[in-house]
């Protein structure tokens, strides 16, 4: 079921945006994103120094589709043909049938409504195309934009996990958020 998903690669569209591969060519693009020490606050990586940093990541996202292991998207702005940031599922549990979703959006960017916008396209390949049933998020407590676009979407805020992630070389807690294909409508 879900081995299915990862070939070809599963280009998603909305209203404002193009859901795509990360490609080596959007280095520049993602290093913009990744450096930025604002973007990189609540997430488990250090801002980025150089591009060879940036294309690390996008090695890594490959590597990560070719292993099944997770799919990350660009999320393209279809009027500039601009990369604005990346979103993704992972970590995925067959037999459960249950991923967890993840996203950042360019600094610059935010306050637009494109992390909601392609979330909720990825959590609609993830119930109707996938067949999960149950998509999650641990987000950093402080990190409340990010809880923000969750509740739009109408995800359940489970609770807080302590200590539940390493981040920056500190165990950090883990506010649990998800949704269940029984839950999930169509956000618009």
């Amino acid at each position: 079921m879900i081995n299915k998903c990862f070939i070809p690669f599963p280009k998603l569209e909305t209203e404002r945006l193009l859901l795509r591969e990360v490609e080596s060519t959007d280095v520049n693009q993602v290093f913009n994103i990744l450096s930025d020490p604002k973007v990189a606050e609540y997430e488990y990586f250090y801002p980025v120094k150089t591009k060879e940093e940036a294309n690390k990541f996008i090695t890594r996202y490959k590597a990560e589709l070719k292993d099944k292991e997770e799919i990350t998207w660009g999320t393209i702005v279809k009027e500039t043909d601009e990369l604005v940031g990346m979103c993704c599922i992972g970590d995925f549990n067959e037999g459960a049938r249950r991923c967890v979703i993840g996203y950042q959006i360019k600094q610059i960017e935010w306050g637009k409504g494109y992390a909601t916008e392609a979330v909720a396209a990825i959590i609609d390949y993830g119930f109707n195309v996938m067949n999960i049933n149950r998509i999650e998020a641990a987000i950093t407590p402080g990190n409340d934009a990010s809880v923000r676009v969750l509740e739009k979407l109408n995800f359940v805020k489970e609770g807080l996990l302590r200590e539940r992630d390493l981040m920056k070389g500190k165990l950090e807690d883990g506010i649990i958020m998800s949704m269940l294909k029984r839950e999930y409508k169509i956000v618009k």
